[in-house]
């Protein structure tokens, strides 16, 4: 029986499947056994890899693999797939969910309440704004930022821009969306922008200082995609100084959640710890799909969404 190292959580009901054709390990002192490995969140450079020695194929439990070395495992001949547009809709659904909470405060009433310092109904400091109507910019047009701007646009009658190097002119027209010329162009017309571009060594720190200047004071930040698109330390400086109302994301640069993050301790910072695909729905799909591919696999099946 095949092994399957798997040290992170996934659907119930897909891992009693796995369980029943996969010997599933979940020590990382027997990862040398493994013939595949199933990651969320799970970093496998060089060192990783190298310490498996029957590794054959790597499943990856959504659509990112940044945090995985592609190009040693194109060397090592060690396969990789991912399960894209899978966990699209749980994710939109956040950043709806994200855009209401910074417009209307929740986050803060909700905190401020339970700290005993809002003594009165209706606080007046904390009036806030309705999304429908405003103009919702998008930067990067993948599957999740689609998905988000039907939902914004069929049920918030919200204005939909964007910035992508991939939507074509005609596309756009039948998505109801404005394609604007540039970053810049979308950061200065937005009054809610969303980060859904991948990460590589083109979008590291994509996102600086001199985008926040464009920024209407009014407007807000969302990121649901990777921390590193944006330079943390210029969004700091942004939201300390006003040039932008708040922010929200489900990802930070770096994720060790032991250590200091200057960014949470801000009052118009709204944060979740990666569970943009942390639905019951969401874990179902990408599990199951995942157990097909893997038996697939090693039954000599082609399977799709092949990375290497």
């Amino acid at each position: 029986m095949k092994k399957i190292f798997l040290c992170e959580t996934i659907d119930n009901d897909a891992y009693i499947l796995l369980s029943k054709h996969f010997d599933i390990i979940n020590n990382i002192d027997e990862i040398k056994d493994c013939h595949g490995i199933i990651a969320r969140n799970l970093k496998i450079d060089k060192d990783f890899i190298d310490q498996c020695l029957n590794l054959e194929i790597i499943a990856v439990h959504g659509t990112g693999y940044d945090s995985i070395d592609v190009e040693y495992l194109k060397e090592k001949n060690i396969h990789l797939f991912n399960t894209p547009h899978l966990n699209s809709l749980s994710v939109a659904e956040l950043i709806v969910n994200m855009m209401i909470t910074l417009s209307r405060h929740t986050y803060q009433l909700d905190r401020n309440l339970r700290d005993k310092k809002i003594s009165t109904i209706a606080p007046i400091e904390y009036i806030g704004n309705e999304i429908s109507y405003k103009t919702f910019g998008i930067i990067g047009t993948g599957d999740i930022a689609l998905k988000t701007a039907k939902i914004l646009k069929n049920g918030f009658h919200m204005n939909i821009i964007a910035y992508s190097r991939s939507l074509t002119n005609k596309k756009a027209d039948e998505l109801h969306i404005t394609l604007c010329k540039s970053i810049d162009e979308v950061f200065q017309k937005s009054d809610f922008i969303n980060i859904g571009v991948s990460l590589n060594k083109d979008t590291y720190h994509l996102i600086t200082l001199e985008q926040f200047k464009l920024m209407k004071p009014s407007a807000y930040l969302i990121n649901t995609s990777r921390g590193a698109i944006i330079n943390e330390e210029d969004l700091y400086y942004a939201l300390t100084n006003k040039l932008l109302n708040g922010y929200a994301c489900d990802v930070l640069e770096n994720e060790d959640l032991s250590i200091k993050q200057s960014l949470l301790e801000l009052d118009n910072v709204f944060y979740t710890p990666h569970i943009g695909g942390s639905t019951h729905d969401c874990l179902s799909r990408i599990g199951h799909a995942i157990f097909i591919s893997l038996v697939n696999y090693f039954d000599g099946k082609q399977i799709s969404n092949m990375i290497c």
